[in-house]
């Protein structure tokens, strides 16, 4: 009788250790795909800001894409980029974009006084255009690319 209680609380531990396996293995799955997923949006929107861009300024060299950001919202999308142009000059800035945009204005300029804010937004206004060659780009994830 004792061997067969002992086989029985045998048996009921390695169900345990099974459930808690199988459950932090859905757990895991779960969260790769989410980042999967994750990961997939901010490419989608990464490439559409960068033709937006593209079609808003002219004498782009190279874009820089740092710390996307989705709303909850559906359809909003923000990040942080850097925008240098042939002219060797850079700014970076905030920015918001959707998918159905075709150019992007929009910005949130970073400084300390007005004047630096008001500067950064005379660069971007003297790059009106449009950038027809094809521009390096760093995405948010560390890949670079052409675009």
């Amino acid at each position: 009788m004792n061997i067969s209680s002992n086989k029985k609380r045998y048996i009921r531990l390695l169900i345990v250790l099974l459930l808690v396996a199988i459950t932090a293995g859905a757990i895991f799955m779960f969260r790769l795909l989410g980042k999967s997923q994750e990961e997939r949006r901010n490419r989608e929107y990464e490439v559409s800001l960068v033709n937006a861009l593209k079609n808003s300024y002219q004498g782009i060299k190279e874009i820089k894409i740092m710390d996307p950001y989705n709303n909850d919202k559906p359809g909003s999308w923000s990040c942080d980029i850097s925008v240098q142009f042939n002219d060797s000059q850079t700014i970076t800035y905030g920015i918001n974009h959707r998918l159905t945009y075709k150019e992007n204005h929009d910005g949130l300029m970073k400084g300390d006084t007005n004047e630096e804010i008001d500067q950064q937004w005379s660069i971007l206004q003297k790059h009106i255009g449009k950038t027809e060659s094809t521009i390096l780009v760093r995405y948010s994830n560390g890949e670079t690319g052409e675009q």
